[in-house]
């Protein structure tokens, strides 16, 4: 496309908006967090079943994740209802959510094949509901403007509320490892956290209203949606791109009881020291919002995707009582990571318009759906990699490790990150949707709504051109 000068801004989102969109995903994060971080390390050391069983299970009930969410995604853009396309599936998601999360950490007591059993009922109808609420969630954010900046504050806002439910999962990971009793102790809490949910997550289906205009005008098939989104230059690279970022920041969560216990020999900090990570998270956002009015969202990301390895790389250097080193490393990492949780659903939300010029429909599903595919298909591998190593080497539970085991939990908490992260930045730099670029997307959909004209007729970019 050729350069375009950036459109007027838009209105601004309202805080009552921002507020009934945003902080609620807190609700729906904690939970998920809490499961990915710390269900391999309860399973190990707690349940005592095998590493590598789990993990494969684990594994596949990520796989189903991923599965799920072009089928959720693409039937919510075809959904017409009174409530509109988003809210129904919202709604329907919380009971399910509840219940499945009391069941992982709540399991009686069985015999080992049995047990497996229950983690995969749990595990599986665990994901199936947080893709009913996230996938339309997700779709109903980029909907709520077409502004190219105000859709970093909408994001940038739901970014911190889900980094914070990342805090909250630590949280409940120190409280349950320091319990006499981690057994109960994650019953009680699981209990605890599903009564709660409702009266967080029932507040953007309730508050939120979608725009008429996007009723009926989803794909006609789910696989015609998805082979759309596949078509799209613009979303191949931006998905490869998040895949590899979450392959990175993906082993943090997961590995942190390996590290502060193993590693670092402080266990009883596994909660606070990646609370450090998130709070300069969550703080280097509304700075990132600002950044990228200056430099734009590429240049920015860029920087973050480089700084996030680097910082990523220094865990490399953690020795036991390394609180210091690893503090700082948290805090930069935290920092850099903030800009990709915000800018890359924006500029996704950016692509769903290249998309609209090109097909004449909004598939704000299918791709929220491709997006969530990326970020669980890369969880999923790094699950069974992990697992799969600590199954082969000399890692002994509740023991104290091997130098040999040690350095391998170092490199797949600071070496994986920092290949991924470098590998990504690289990949990202090829990104031409910029802010010229996307204002005379936006230009040519306005006229055409204006006009009256069908979306469907020409005009429409090559979609094997950027």
């Amino acid at each position: 496309m050729s350069e375009a000068t950036p459109r007027s801004p838009g209105p601004s989102v309202s805080t009552s908006v921002l507020l009934s969109y945003s902080p609620p995903v807190a609700g729906l994060s904690g939970p998920l967090f809490i499961v990915q971080f710390y269900f391999l390390n309860f399973a190990t050391d707690v349940l005592l079943l095998a590493p590598l069983s789990v993990g494969l299970l684990f594994a596949a009930g990520r796989v189903w994740d991923a599965i799920s969410d072009p089928i959720v995604g693409t039937l919510s853009d075809r959904t017409q209802t009174r409530l509109g396309r988003r809210r129904p599936w919202m709604l329907a998601g919380v009971p399910f959510l509840m219940l499945s999360f009391v069941m992982i950490w709540s399991p009686p007591d069985l015999e080992s094949g049995a047990m497996y059993a229950w983690a995969t009922l749990a595990l599986f109808s665990f994901y199936t509901a947080y893709t009913m609420y996230s996938v339309p969630h997700s779709a109903l954010g980029a909907e709520l403007t077409t502004d190219y900046h105000e859709r970093n504050r909408i994001f940038g806002a739901n970014s911190a509320a889900f980094t914070f439910g990342m805090l909250l999962a630590f949280g409940g990971m120190q409280y349950v490892m320091n319990a006499e009793d981690s057994r109960v102790a994650a019953s009680r809490l699981a209990f605890g956290v599903a009564a709660l949910l409702p009266f967080v997550l029932l507040v953007p289906p309730f508050r939120l209203r979608e725009k008429v205009e996007y009723q009926g005008r989803g794909a006609t098939s789910s696989l015609g949606a998805m082979r759309d989104v596949l078509a799209n230059p613009h979303a191949r690279l931006l998905l490869t791109v998040q895949f590899c970022q979450l392959a990175g920041s993906g082993v943090l969560g997961l590995m942190a009881p390996y590290l502060m216990r193993y590693v670092v020999k402080r266990p009883d900090l596994v909660g606070v020291m990646p609370g450090i990570f998130v709070i300069a998270t969550i703080l280097s956002i509304p700075i990132w919002v600002r950044i990228t009015r200056h430099i734009g969202k590429k240049t920015a990301w860029i920087i973050g995707l480089f700084g996030s390895g680097v910082s990523f790389g220094m865990i490399l250097l953690v020795a036991e009582g390394d609180l210091a080193l690893l503090g700082v490393m948290l805090c930069s990492a935290g920092f850099f990571v903030g800009c990709g949780m915000m800018v890359g659903n924006s500029i996704l939300a950016d692509v769903i318009d290249w998309d609209e010029l090109r097909t004449g429909e909004r598939k704000e599903g299918a791709y929220s759906a491709a997006w969530g595919f990326a970020i669980k298909s890369a969880t999923a591998i790094i699950i069974v990699l992990v697992s799969g190593a600590l199954q082969f080497s000399d890692f002994e539970a509740n023991q104290d490790q091997t130098e040999g085991t040690l350095w391998m939990l170092r490199i797949l908490n600071g070496g994986l990150p920092l290949v991924m992260y470098t590998i990504a930045g690289f990949l990202f730099m090829r990104f031409a949707l910029d802010e010229s670029a996307h204002a005379e997307v936006r230009a040519e959909l306005d006229a055409r709504n204006s006009a009256g004209e069908s979306f469907a007729d020409g005009g429409a970019p090559d979609p094997s051109t950027p």
